[in-house]
């Protein structure tokens, strides 16, 4: 327990929430390490004030720390508390664009415009460019793709100046994708056997598949099944990327003649389908050992799936499912 308590405390993660939540908070002049933890215990932006403290006493943090109105998330680490509260607190005119996870580019583009940051069409201009000097873009497979960077814009809270052009906007997205790998993936990508391009691959469909945080690497796992048994992928969310359009997909919409599409082509689509975040990239190179072949909702509330190797049973888990959601 005391080791447990001890690996804890000196962790960087200050919250153990799932979902992000954006907070604000505001700093009043005078306020110290004590209050300043406080406040951002009571706001959800961190678990628990002592971790907090304690951290600012061993790294020697707060006498920096500005006052002011700041915007934080819930799921921040100590040190970008500490970047934000040392940085100071954001311009008036400073424009913060949060772009959740999954999101495709054309979804970002539009979100970029409505803060008045570019227009769609120079975001999306700029997301087709490979003229950005990071490894990872230049091994990216042009042909036949929709969005060339389509995957690599990170999802994460973005502000931005205003007179950000559309390409500093994509560079600070592609710099976010950049750290986030070599922090925290670049053991895993070395370890799976795949190319980073084809985790990404994977990381968007699970990403555009799964609402219950729990089942990403059982999914995953029932991916790379698929494809060591040269079956066909027939994921929903490949479907809709293929359409541009997200829709309830319809049998006929199955058909559909695009490389995208994995009901039509074997193996993985040709490009990512959205835009994943570090959990499902994680979940693509690390997944669980299953048999699993198939999965079908259990509910539509909760969004969990029942999981079978068994087509018959895949069936009537299917079944069971649109008889309750009929009943």
């Amino acid at each position: 327990v005391g080791l447990y308590f001890w690996q804890k405390l000196n962790s960087e993660k200050m919250n153990t929430a799932e979902n992000e939540i954006q907070v604000v908070v505001n700093i009043s002049e005078g306020e110290g390490v004590s209050e300043i933890a406080e406040q951002l215990a009571h706001s959800g932006v961190i678990d628990n004030e002592l971790h907090f403290r304690f951290l600012c006493k061993k790294h020697g943090k707060g006498a920096e720390f500005k006052y002011g109105t700041y915007t934080f998330t819930n799921n921040m680490t100590f040190s970008e508390i500490c970047d934000v509260l040392e940085g100071g607190a954001l311009s008036s005119t400073d424009i913060m664009l949060t772009v959740p996870e999954g999101k495709w580019a054309s979804d970002i583009a539009e979100m970029a415009e409505k803060k008045g940051i570019c227009t769609a069409e120079e975001f999306m201009e700029a997301a087709n460019s490979a003229d950005y000097d990071y490894d990872f873009v230049s091994q990216i497979p042009s042909e036949g793709r929709k969005v060339l960077l389509e995957g690599y814009l990170y999802p994460e809270t973005y502000v931005v100046k205003p007179g950000t052009t559309a390409k500093q906007l994509v560079s600070l997205m592609l710099a976010e994708f950049d750290k986030n790998i070599n922090n925290e993936f670049k053991t895993s990508i070395q370890n799976s056997g795949k190319s980073l391009d084809e985790l990404v691959r994977i990381a968007s469909v699970i990403e555009g598949e799964v609402s219950y945080p729990d089942e990403r690497k059982t999914v995953s796992s029932v991916i790379y099944n698929r494809l060591d048994k040269g079956m066909r992928l027939q994921m929903n969310d490949t479907v809709q990327y293929a359409l541009g359009e997200r829709k309830r997909v319809l049998e006929s919409d199955l058909k559909t003649e695009s490389d995208y599409n994995t009901y039509y082509v074997k193996g993985l689509p040709i490009g990512p389908v959205g835009n994943p975040g570090i959990e499902c990239l994680k979940a693509a190179a690390e997944p669980d050992e299953t048999d699993y072949l198939y999965y079908v909702l259990e509910d539509a509330v909760s969004k969990k799936h029942k999981f079978t190797s068994d087509y018959n049973e895949f069936l009537n888990n299917k079944n069971d499912y649109f008889e309750k959601k009929d009943g």
